[in-house]
């Protein structure tokens, strides 16, 4: 393997704690599907495109800012490690753990928020991404990302965001039976007025 950039480290994904509930499952074995279709040297170039940015939190302690579903995906596929972006570290690591958690919300970088759209307090957020459970509002979201909202917003958590707008509308069930169906109509709910607020929010397409 070629020498890391000096802003690449190597890290556990055991020593990376998430800041979420939830995921999309489906999306993560489509992911880690991919992975075991690569060789080492092109998953290991996969984790140098795709370092993970953190936080330091109390201890020194690594919190996910962005890629939970990369790592879960990676431990499926065998991997027991990717790298951290040291370029994008957030030192909160003199913070209690009180204040980290309500500084990490207040910055974008937390979402207490369960499948059900229902608010956690922040001690329910597993200390694992292995713990994460499936949430099918995020699936849908990220599978109608570009069509239905801007692929190149960076805002943290817009899939869930998007998800918790779908899920006002539609069914879990739906989902689970009629995935493109529910694509569909997630496309068309997106070009609403309710959802101009939402980050990427495209607006109506114009009529031919």
């Amino acid at each position: 393997m070629a020498s890391l950039p000096v802003h690449l480290r190597a890290v556990a994904i055991d020593d990376l704690h998430p800041t979420q509930l939830t995921l999309g499952l489906q999306e993560v074995a489509r992911r880690a599907k991919k992975m075991m279709a690569l060789g080492e040297q092109e998953v290991d170039a996969l984790f140098r495109r795709k370092p993970v940015p953190c936080a330091q939190g109390p201890g020194g302690q690594l919190y996910l800012v962005d890629h939970h579903h990369l790592c879960r995906a990676a431990l499926v596929a065998g991997y027991k490690q990717v790298y951290l972006d040291l370029d994008r570290m957030i030192d909160h690591s003199r913070l209690d753990a009180r204040a980290f958690w309500e500084v990490m919300e207040q910055e974008g970088y937390c979402w207490p928020i369960d499948a059900d759209g229902n608010r956690r307090p922040f001690a329910r957020i597993p200390s694992h991404v292995r713990d994460l459970t499936d949430n099918p509002w995020r699936t849908l979201a990220r599978s109608v990302r570009g069509p239905a909202f801007r692929d190149d917003d960076e805002t943290p958590f817009k899939e869930f965001m998007w998800g918790e707008y779908f899920r006002s509308f539609m069914s879990k069930r739906l989902i689970e039976t009629d995935l493109d169906l529910a694509r569909e109509l997630a496309i068309k709910l997106a070009q609403l007025d309710e959802a101009q607020d939402l980050p990427g929010y495209m607006g109506a397409k114009p009529k031919d």
